[in-house]
Order: structure tokens, then sequence, then C-alpha cells
């Protein structure tokens, strides 16, 4: 497998959220408050997005712990949510979150989203989010184009496709030809004390190549490679009008401030059906 090759992407979170690295259930409730916590911002978007009476019916893909979906029903603004989620190791996490907290409202789905047949015009909304979309290109092609023509059939009429990503253009743009590194410390409830990433662009900047180690409390590492989409975003906006979106929004957060291609660290697009 070469370097740029984005099939490694369906083994990088392996290891991500392993039972293993919560060596007591204090350290585990302290790392699942702080997932919730990183959601609020997405339960603020939904929630000015607006929602019906009953609450939202929901599809996340990629959705690792199913921490946002978690935070829906315990926000009282979900009606039903699947998740979907490829790594088995993500997917026991958010099962065993399920059965511990008696989450009633959310399905969690072990699979490949191409794979999954959704009940057509029966969701409010479908969420790519935290980076989710930036893996699919890398990994396949076909996957951007099987992604929107699935939203599309799955949404409600009114019903929106909402995506959110860094911007990593202008990053990339500026970026040495032998990449940057960078170390982030992570907080007291994450099972690691830091992070090192070291970050490659490819030769037509359109893929990043992320290596990150992970220096866990013990004193041991972890590695994951991923490879993701240097994404035009203009361009991708009008990729979801072709696919048939009516409306399409590009933002630079969740908040909804304007998106400006050169200096916004996120782009956060909103697609009806």
């Amino acid at each position: 497998m070469n370097a740029w090759d984005g099939r490694t992407n369906v083994s990088a979170y392996d290891e991500v959220e392993a039972m293993s690295n919560y060596a007591t259930q204090l350290e585990l409730e302290a790392y699942r408050r702080e997932r919730l916590d990183k959601c609020k911002p997405y339960v603020r978007l939904f929630r000015a997005l607006g929602a019906p009476t009953g609450g939202l019916r929901v599809v996340d893909v990629g959705s690792g712990s199913s921490a946002f979906l978690y935070a829906l029903e315990r926000a009282g603004m979900l009606q039903s949510g699947l998740a979907i989620e490829r790594s088995a190791t993500r997917h026991g996490f958010a099962e065993r979150w399920r059965e511990d907290e008696g989450f009633r409202r959310v399905t969690n789905l072990q699979a490949n989203f191409a794979g999954v047949e959704l009940e057509s015009a029966a969701y409010d909304r479908i969420s790519v989010i935290d980076e989710t979309y930036l893996y699919l290109r890398p990994q396949d092609d076909a996957y951007p184009a099987l992604l929107f023509a699935a939203a599309r059939r799955a949404l409600a009429p009114g019903g929106t496709l909402v995506m959110d990503f860094r911007n990593d253009e202008p990053v990339v743009a500026e970026m040495a030809p032998d990449g940057r590194e960078f170390t982030v410390d992570l907080p007291e409830t994450n099972a690691f004390a830091s992070a090192s990433y070291r970050q490659l662009p490819s030769v037509d900047r359109r893929l990043l190549r992320n290596e990150s180690t992970y220096l866990a409390r013990d004193g041991t590492t972890r590695e994951k490679v991923e490879i993701t989409e240097v994404c035009d975003v203009p361009a991708l906006a009008a990729s979801l009008s072709d696919a048939g979106f009516a409306a399409v929004t590009v933002y630079g957060d969740l908040a909804r401030a304007p998106f400006d291609a050169a200096s916004s660290a996120r782009a956060v697009i909103i697609a009806q059906r």
C-alpha cells in the first residue's frame, strides 16, 4: 500500500476509544463528558436550524462514539438517530455507552455507509461532521457522489445534509513541501496526555497525509495514519447543487459566520433537500 492510499483510513481508528484505554469507571465517565461537551456547538446549530414537534430523525455518518446523537437525545431534540460507524472499536464503545446510560432513541450500526440502504424520504437531517467528509474521497473517489445521492434519497422534503470539516486549503497552500510538525496537550479526561502530528502534502496539494503519535499517561505510545482530502469548498458546494440539492449554503463555523476560503478554519455546509 503506497503512502497516499486512503484505504489506510479504514483501520486508522481501530484503537481509538478502545475500552482498555480507560483504567477506571471515573476515567471513562470523564471522557464521555468531554465528548458531550464537544458536541454542544453542533447541538446549538441543529436547534437553530429548527426541529419538529416530537424531535428530529437523524442519520450520523462516521458517528464514532455516537456522542453527537446522545447529546441530541439528552437535549430532548431527537425522535430517532441512526449512527453509522465503520470502526468496530468505536462502534463497541458507542454500544457500551448506550447500554450504560440507557439511551433509547439511538441505533448504532457498524457498517460502511455506502452499503447501508436508508429508507427513502424518512429523515430530517443527515450529518457528516468532525472531519468525516475529508476521509471519503481518499478511500474511494466514488464515495462523495454516493453520499450525496444517498442523502438526497433519504432526506424528507425540506430536510438538510449538514457537513462540517477543516478548511485545509489555505494551510496547505502555505505548507513547505516536507510538511509541518506540532504537538498538542490533551485534556486530563483524555486517555492520552499529548498528541504529536506530522502533516505532509501530496505533490498536487489535494491530499494531506496525517501521521499521529499519541502519548499515553503510562508512557506508552500509539500511532495512526490518515489520508484526508484538501477540499475545494466552493467546488464541493457546486457539486451538491449539481446533485439536486435545492439550497446550498457555506458558513465559516458552527455559529454560521460567513465563509472565507482564504481564512476560515472550518467549513460548515448546509444543503437542503
